[in-house]
């Protein structure tokens, strides 16, 4: 599962969760498409700390940033 946020070229920041790598890959290219000086983009994905099993989110805006 993966989370993202951005801000459209209005000024408003946009939030959408995904499971499809894919999909986030075409919302981040259109985030620094669109607004290119003033993204903003963060893209978190769910993952599990095996130490103790708990469940959080990580960043992995740089897999997606271009």
């Amino acid at each position: 599962m993966f989370k993202i946020q951005y801000r459209n070229p209005q000024g408003r920041m946009v939030t959408a969760q995904h499971h499809d790598r894919d999909h986030i890959q075409r919302l981040a290219n259109k985030a620094v498409t669109d607004c290119p000086e003033t993204h903003e983009l963060r893209v978190r994905e769910l993952a599990a700390d095996e130490a103790s099993g708990d469940f959080a989110w990580a960043d992995c805006t740089a897999y997606f940033a271009r």
